[in-house]
């Protein structure tokens, strides 16, 4: 589920296993507004979806005093921010998949990742501004940026480490942990998601899927 500040064009995805998980993915989504940003939500422009005009999410919003939009059916230009937005994110999330060779599996990361960069790229419609930066009143730092589905080396913590033992992992990069400010690499070798700041990248090398446990190819 793609939210859009009509505003800033800032964006947020909520990724939902079934479709009746809206209604709740929505209330988390206007908490964080309220808390993270002191301001309400005042309306909200959907599709007729069953999702969206349940009783229970339709009770929500005039409870809330949140003034409801609901899009003819067949005219989705009438949403048209967020359908171009979701085009976008379809388009960014394709190329770094098929960029860096990744089983599609990974598609919610990639969105994920695609949601955290085009947020902090000027628009023109914006005027050269970013989304990031008309939300939040400041201009977004990129020099963290890698290369999603690059090849990563996680430092080891000396605990664990001995005297002759590798002092790194090779890991998959999946970009930025929310809320965080270190990286969200994936072992391949254990399935699990490490999130950490000691990481040496290898932005050129991608991971070679399906072969022997940390190889990876150029």
């Amino acid at each position: 589920m793609l939210i859009v500040d009509d505003h800033s064009r800032f964006m947020w995805a909520y990724m939902l296993k079934e479709k009746r998980e809206a209604f709740g993915k929505f209330k988390t989504f206007k908490a964080m507004v309220e808390t993270q940003f002191q301001k309400r939500v005042k309306s909200l422009r959907t599709d007729r979806g069953g999702e969206f005009t349940s009783g229970e999410f339709n009770q929500y919003c005039e409870e809330e005093e949140i003034s409801r939009q609901l899009t003819i059916p067949y005219t989705p230009q009438q949403n048209g921010i967020v359908e171009r937005r979701n085009r976008t994110i379809l388009n960014c999330t394709r190329s770094i998949l098929k960029g860096m060779k990744m089983p599609q599996c990974f598609w919610a990361e990639a969105v994920r990742h695609s949601l955290y960069v085009l947020n902090r790229l000027p628009t023109k419609i914006l005027k050269d501004h970013t989304p990031y930066e008309l939300l939040k009143g400041r201009r977004p730092n990129l020099e963290h940026l890698r290369v999603f589905g690059c090849v990563g080396h996680v430092k080891r913590p000396l605990n664990q480490v001995k005297k002759l033992d590798d002092r790194s992992t090779p890991m998959v990069h999946l970009g930025i942990e929310p809320r965080t400010k270190g990286y969200r690499m994936l072992d391949v070798s254990k399935g699990s998601i490490v999130v950490s700041r000691d990481v040496t990248f290898e932005e050129s090398q991608s991971w070679e899927w399906g072969k022997s446990e940390g190889s990876k190819e150029t």
